[in-house]
């Protein structure tokens, strides 16, 4: 198969799909957070799409989604474990904690393009 290219995201970590692929997709990999490490993603410009492959821990939760009436959502966040997948849509930010295993995710990058400025160019 000419053209075909197979890149193992283990052993690599990262690539940029832009050389192969047109589209919004900026950068793929697959990113391990040590126990207790954490990493914060800000959806500015970019909208981020992750999948847990491995270990677990939290992802915590906007302001929006604390309730006065159950203050535990806001100490506990969104727990990752295999199988998880999160879309941080544009404006959105959130950080990722790793639990005592550590966390590995497949980490998706996607350009969000600016509206015009001129209004509709139709």
């Amino acid at each position: 198969m000419s053209g075909t290219v197979i890149t193992d995201l283990r052993r690599r970590g990262a690539v940029d799909p832009g050389r192969l692929l047109a589209g919004p997709l900026r950068g793929v990999g697959l990113q391990r957070l040590d126990p207790g490490w954490c990493a914060e993603l800000v959806a500015d410009g970019i909208e981020h799409a992750i999948y847990v492959t491995a270990g677990s821990g939290l992802a915590e939760l906007p302001e929006s989604a604390v309730h006065p009436d159950r203050p535990e959502r806001a100490e506990a966040g969104l727990p990752l474990v295999e199988g998880t997948a999160v879309v941080l849509p544009l404006g959105s930010r959130t950080v990722l904690t790793a639990g005592t295993a550590g966390l590995e995710f497949f980490h998706a990058l996607l350009a969000v393009p600016l509206p015009s400025r001129g209004g509709d160019p139709r």
